[in-house]
């Protein structure tokens, strides 16, 4: 079997649940969760239940291992299930009527669930798919057997690529046969989600007319309805936009720059390059060190940004030690608890100092006309402050983040450019937070983002060109009116999920970097 028909099967098998829309809470109680777990006596039971605007969170008591949660959801809503003194959570969907848990504090989380229409068509679900992996185990069986000879393995390889299409088509037929199911409309939001508007557009005008009524699916059209007219053709956002095409600089001299965390440029061209432990080289394009900078600050060096004068601004992500218990263990985690910005002049004195509010992380950052952008990876957003004195001016929400990973740049037109890897695509806005522009889909085409989340950074050039990449494996693509095409040579700078530094200079000259294998620079040729 090839290794990318084995990948298919083993992504095919694993049934993962997808986070619902969460619904306005009213004052009526419609809804109430019963549970009775053998094992527990008095203890607290923690409902979780994760809406549009974010996580809820409900606690009542439990006696003799019995408990009672009420409230009301206009819609089935995912949540998850715990009860305090005992491992592992539930995962379930709640919704308006009385549902009931039953299980033991041992093997809580296969815990029965009845009552829930939603649940129940989930757990169906769950079964039938689970039925159809099994019937072609035996031939799973039989491909790996030493006995089996070099053409039955042939034979049983071309019957497992039928059932791996049997599989792939399993939530398309679940969904045409299940029309009034909430869960359908589940599973059609997990079969949109990286397509681009068009694609989206056909699959939802497509679902059967019952299940085009439903909430979800109403809401899914209406906001799939306003990425349409923000989607353009490449021909008409690239319209003056000529074909540039690049080649790795080998005289650069950028392999000594090792653990760069973040990239900026002076206005002499000059690489302002951010290493780990938060000291900041001064590289010239040849890749010449001018100067090494030591600045003091607290916290995780992350990000910076360079504006006016060579104005240096360095992003920490500030932590604290919280000890977590899982399994009955205890251990000490770092986590995000907010940003400081450090402000430093061209010879790295440090000028002003403040603590930028609402952020827990810094993951990207740039300035211009004085205004400082910080993109949070964690609360999914960008948020502009006054460079000045690191007052909150307006954000951009609601970002589709993965992987740790959320970066952009401003343009010329002064648009912000948003790598908005978690949706597959590049997307624009202005300074007030208004979307401009979309582009993208998730795919293996020049033209698409691949993998589990891409692009990781994202730029332009003076011509309107715009430079993307993308991470595992490594491709870096120009964007142009004549459509997408990929830097030769550029070998993989990091492995998995990790993020890839870039940045432009004025001569259209990119600089990317890997903690790993330090700096690559690739000039522009003629074509």
């Amino acid at each position: 079997m090839s290794l990318r028909l084995k990948l298919s099967v083993m992504c095919l098998l694993m049934i993962g649940i997808l986070v619902g829309c969460g619904p306005k809470k009213q004052e009526e109680s419609k809804f109430s969760l019963t549970g009775k777990i053998e094992g527990v006596s008095n203890s607290k039971a923690i409902l979780i239940s994760h809406f549009e605007t974010g996580a809820v969170q409900d606690t009542v008591e439990v006696k003799e291992g019995t408990f009672t949660f009420k409230g009301n959801y206009e819609e089935p809503t995912h949540a998850y299930l715990s009860v305090e003194g005992v491992n592992n959570l539930l995962s379930l969907y709640v919704e308006n009527g009385n549902m009931l848990v039953t299980g033991t504090a041992k093997d809580f989380r296969n815990s029965k669930v009845t009552g829930g229409k939603t649940q129940e068509d989930i757990d169906r679900y769950k079964s039938l798919k689970l039925d159809l992996s099994k019937s072609y185990q035996p031939l799973v069986n039989e491909y790996y057997n030493k006995n089996t000879t070099k053409k039955r393995k042939e034979e049983v390889e071309k019957e497992l690529e039928k059932r791996t299409e049997e599989l792939q088509e399993f939530d398309s037929k679940f969904i045409k046969e299940n029309p009034t199911s909430y869960y359908s409309a589940i599973l059609v939001k997990s079969k949109i989600e990286g397509k681009s508007a068009a694609e989206a557009d056909k699959i939802l005008n497509s679902l059967d007319s019952q299940l085009q009524k439903n909430p979800l699916i109403v809401k899914l059209k209406a906001k799939n309805d306003e990425m349409k007219s923000l989607e353009v053709g490449m021909d008409q956002l690239m319209a003056n936009a000529s074909n540039v095409s690049y080649k790795v600089d080998t005289k650069f001299k950028g392999a000594g720059y090792g653990n760069v965390v973040y990239l900026g440029v002076l206005t002499n061209n000059n690489i302002c390059v951010l290493q780990k432990d938060g000291s900041i080289k001064i590289v010239k394009p040849n890749g010449k060190e001018v100067k090494s900078l030591k600045p003091e600050f607290e916290g995780a060096a992350s990000a910076i940004a360079v504006g006016e004068s060579n104005t240096i601004y360095l992003l920490a992500t500030l932590q604290k030690k919280v000890r977590k218990k899982y399994r009955g263990k205890s251990y000490d985690r770092m986590v995000a608890v907010g940003v400081e910005c450090t402000v430093l002049n061209d010879k790295g004195e440090k000028i002003n100092k403040y603590r930028l509010e609402g952020l827990k992380t810094a993951t990207g950052a740039r300035v211009c006309d004085g205004t400082l952008m910080v993109a949070d990876c964690q609360n999914k957003n960008i948020v502009m402050f006054d460079a000045k004195n690191g007052k909150k001016t307006a954000s951009l929400e609601r970002l589709r983040t993965c992987c740790g990973i959320l970066d952009f740049s401003v343009n010329k037109k002064k648009e912000i450019l948003v790598a908005n890897l978690g949706a597959f695509r590049v997307e624009g806005f202005n300074f007030e937070g208004k979307q401009l522009l979309a582009f993208g889909q998730r795919g293996k085409e020049l033209n698409d983002f691949h993998g589990c989340c891409n692009p990781v950074s994202v730029n332009s050039l003076s011509n309107g060109a715009i430079v993307t990449v993308e991470k595992d494996p490594t491709r870096i693509k120009i964007y142009s009116k004549e459509g997408a095409k990929q830097i030769e040579g550029i070998e993989e700078l990091v492995t998995g999920c990790t993020y890839i530094p870039m940045t432009v200079d004025a001569n259209d000259n990119l600089y990317l970097a890997s903690q790993k294998k330090g700096i690559v620079k690739c000039v522009s040729v003629k074509s």
